[in-house]
């Protein structure tokens, strides 16, 4: 009943919307589309879209024949995978989900040392909020997804990258900073979050993750900072804190890289943040490639 060419059908029209756009990506006339969605219709007795609405929308039994054909097309990315890696790695592909201060301060180094070691594998990285990978890794879009912890266990297996501390930043000029005579002390000096009351503040917006933990600290310390900007990314947000426009959070991982144009004046927090937990997440019912095992490896 159900078969690769149909099922595929299927699930680019419910990407697209509309049978036009689907017959464009499939490379096949709409007459000729519409008549393959009706034969599975017919051999289902039910119709797998309400052609009524626009974009189109799926009825009760195309949700369930579209759960199956996603579940039908992570088995047969699996089955491809096993057989790639048989050709240890001499071809195949690797796709990572990953946010974009990730992709700069992890991957980077990663990926130009894994393609140098096999340049055979096609290597896609796939930027997104923490929402938005967890869906690419659910709907196995990609091999893994570098996520941080906590993750639900009935949904994700992960693999344990690093960790990283929270360091409070702020720019190197900043009345905080003049005890100690424009000099960065190692180890950093130890300062309490209540001190950036009413403070100039860069955030992160409320889809980042670091954001959460922002909430949580102004909360436990009744401590307000002043919020002047609310940056996409972490790496935007300590760039404009070494441009004096205020204080931020960032991690011992983007220090490292050390990416600035003037590195900002760094403190540890007195207040206890729990480090965060970066993984590599996959689905519980998909298997870790050999190439993601193997690209892995460099992220260590």
């Amino acid at each position: 009943m159900i078969d690769e060419h149909e099922w595929q059908s299927v699930l680019q029209v419910v990407a697209d919307g509309t049978f036009s756009q689907a017959a464009k990506h499939l490379f096949v006339s709409q007459p000729s589309l519409s008549q393959c969605i009706k034969k599975i219709e017919n051999e289902l007795g039910m119709q797998i879209f309400d052609r009524g609405k626009t974009p189109l929308q799926l009825t009760e039994a195309g949700r369930i024949y579209v759960e199956t054909a996603r579940q039908m097309q992570i088995i047969r990315k699996n089955l491809f995978r096993q057989i790639n890696d048989i050709a240890e790695l001499r071809s195949g592909s690797l796709t990572i989900g990953s946010s974009h201060t990730r992709s700069i301060c992890l991957l980077t180094d990663a990926l130009a040392n894994f393609h140098q070691r096999y340049p055979a594998v096609q290597l896609t990285v796939v930027e997104g909020s923490t929402v938005r990978l967890q869906e690419h890794v659910l709907r196995g879009n990609v091999d893994f997804a570098l996520l941080y912890e906590p993750l639900d266990s009935k949904l994700f297996n992960r693999v344990p990258i690093m960790q990283e501390n929270i360091i409070m930043a702020v720019p190197f000029n900043h009345h905080l900073t003049k005890a100690f005579n424009n000099k960065q002390p190692i180890p950093y000096p130890k300062i309490s979050f209540k001190f950036f009351q009413n403070e100039p503040y860069i955030a992160l917006k409320s889809n980042r993750c670091m954001s959460v933990i922002y909430d949580e600290l102004c909360k436990s310390t009744e401590v307000l900072p002043k919020v002047v900007f609310k940056a996409d990314s972490i790496l935007s947000a300590a760039e404009l804190c070494a441009k004096g426009m205020g204080a931020t959070m960032v991690t011992d991982m983007v220090i490292k890289r050390n990416l600035w144009s003037k590195t900002p004046f760094f403190f540890e927090l007195e207040e206890k943040i729990k480090p965060r937990q970066l993984v590599a997440a996959y689905g519980v019912n998909q298997i870790l490639s050999k190439a993601a095992q193997v690209f892995l490896q460099f992220l260590h």
